[in-house]
């Protein structure tokens, strides 16, 4: 192997190296799954690349136009027990309510509120976590909040679409 082989094995070489080091630096970070799903039949109703921005001090997710229109009709359907699912684990769960429901929830109950009230009005761009129903009490809980869920500000810290 002559001189300019070996010179331009090696350049070979860094070039490579370089182009992937490159890469791995600015590619974004892997931000993984995110859905939320209604429990009794497993229907995801949300997930990742439906969410906009999530707002940790509001817990509130604005969704896509596309996704809020998907959404609007299902009403009522949207109630029951959910869970909050990030690569493939469940990290949150509650009950989803319609704010039109007449049952209350107590301090202790994870409520998932769709659509929320826009002055006085439906907003079906956002939906809410909160601690019961019909208003959120999270202000007089004595211990932790289960609403302040390290896994899903870190997916959406990650994802660069956390709010404040």
């Amino acid at each position: 192997m002559d001189n300019r082989s070996t010179i331009a094995s090696v350049l070979g070489v860094v070039a490579a190296v370089s182009l992937w080091f490159a890469m791995t630096q600015l590619a974004p970070p892997y931000v993984g799954e995110f859905a939320i799903i209604l429990s009794k039949d497993n229907t995801k109703i949300v997930t990742g690349p439906d969410i906009l921005y999530y707002n940790p001090d509001s817990h509130e997710f604005t969704l896509t136009d596309e996704c809020a229109e998907r959404l609007k009709p299902m009403g009522w359907r949207l109630s029951g027990e959910f869970k909050i699912i990030i690569d493939g684990e469940s990290v949150l769960g509650g009950v989803a309510v319609p704010p039109t429901v007449s049952r209350s929830y107590d301090i202790h109950q994870v409520v998932l509120l769709y659509p929320t009230f826009d002055k006085s009005s439906m907003n079906y761009s956002e939906m809410k976590l909160q601690l019961g129903y019909p208003w959120d009490q999270s202000a007089l809980l004595d211990s932790v909040n289960p609403l302040d869920n390290a896994k899903i500000v870190g997916f959406f810290e990650r994802s660069g679409r956390l709010v404040r």
